[in-house]
């Protein structure tokens, strides 16, 4: 290992020692460092075992997920749609990234993760919103990426709806229209943006 690689390795374990220091393991941030620190394991665990059986890294991937379920509290629901995504998302990057079949469930699984986890933490607030933003950034994305990395044209217009749908629904006031020409634009811009990245493939 280089000497600026350790330098590096050894800054990020102190800086970690240090921003752990004092949190109490039962802390909301404790919980989620410890599933982000589970999350990169089950990765890891899917790189180190590509030449394994799927039956096998799925069973590894399940025993890493058992024990997040099992030693959080609060995250522990978005715990099991967290893991659920990232064996898709896995999936997809060990079949060369090229099948959005498994990016999508990812994404809306993720999605769903994220609107459990802030029911679970801001009860108050409206979860709903976390999952229509989610979706239209689902589709978004997937109309963005290159036909090689799991994209796709079609996906504009669910990207489109999910993005009026977003709209419409923080805007009870019912003054939608007022929001249709920035929609619109922005519309239209990734619109050209796909076209023109597009011709450059």
């Amino acid at each position: 290992m280089k000497r600026e690689q350790l330098i590096g390795l050894g800054l990020l374990v102190v800086g970690t020692l240090a921003l752990l220091r004092g949190v109490r393991p039962d802390t909301l941030f404790f919980e989620f460092l410890w599933l982000t620190a589970l999350a990169c394991l089950a990765l890891q665990a899917w790189r180190l075992l590509k030449t394994q059986p799927l039956g096998v890294k799925l069973a590894v991937h399940g025993g890493i997920a058992l024990v997040g379920i099992a030693t959080l509290d609060r995250l522990a629901g978005p715990t099991i749609l967290t893991f659920i995504a990232l064996a898709f998302l896995a999936t997809f990057r060990a079949r060369g990234g090229s099948r959005s079949a498994y990016l999508i469930p990812a994404l809306v699984l993720f999605t769903l993760a994220a609107t459990a986890g802030v029911d679970a933490v801001f009860p108050r607030w409206d979860g709903g919103v976390v999952f229509l933003l989610g979706m239209t950034a689902t589709f978004t994305l997937i109309y963005l990426l290159p036909s090689k990395s799991g994209g796709g044209r079609w996906a504009l217009w669910p990207a489109l709806v999910w993005g009026f749908i977003t709209l419409a629904a923080n805007d009870p006031g019912g003054g939608v229209s007022r929001w249709l020409l920035p929609l619109l634009l922005i519309g239209t811009g990734a619109v050209i943006l796909g076209w023109t990245r597009r011709r450059r493939e």
